[in-house]
């Protein structure tokens, strides 16, 4: 029997790119959305739907090396999401990051070298008062 998983359907898919201002400008226009947020390495948009579509700089860390597509699963608890990925022999690529003023993060690879990420759910109690 297959062990039940601690990744959702993916709420993210960020692409690494060359050329972030010519990228910012091909996909805004294609995806018909404005920018959610930026820095000088990347811009976020929020889909219509709900889910994030990031465009990120490439740069010499190992989870942006190289142009390619990458997606984010959605996890309830990211530390025990990242536990139970590595016991399942799944390659790590990082640490967890973020989690100050953000959803906390990390990225892995699967047995080809592709790079997704998991980050945590963010906490929707935090709105309601």
């Amino acid at each position: 029997m297959t062990q039940p998983s601690p990744l959702t359907w993916p709420t993210w898919i960020g692409v690494v790119v060359d050329d972030l201002e010519r990228q910012r400008r091909f996909w805004g226009d294609l995806l018909g959305v404005d920018e959610h947020h930026s820095g000088p390495d990347f811009v976020h948009f929020n889909m219509r739907t709900g889910e994030d579509f990031e465009v990120i700089e490439r740069s010499a860390e190992p989870q942006y090396d190289r142009r390619r597509f990458q997606v984010g699963f959605e996890v309830d608890d990211i530390a025990s999401a990242r536990e139970e990925l590595i016991q399942r022999g799944v390659e790590p690529v990082t640490d967890v990051i973020g989690g100050d003023s953000s959803s906390p993060w990390a990225y892995f690879r699967d047995p080809e070298g592709n790079v997704f990420e998991i980050r945590q759910r963010a906490d929707l109690d935090s709105d309601s008062s």
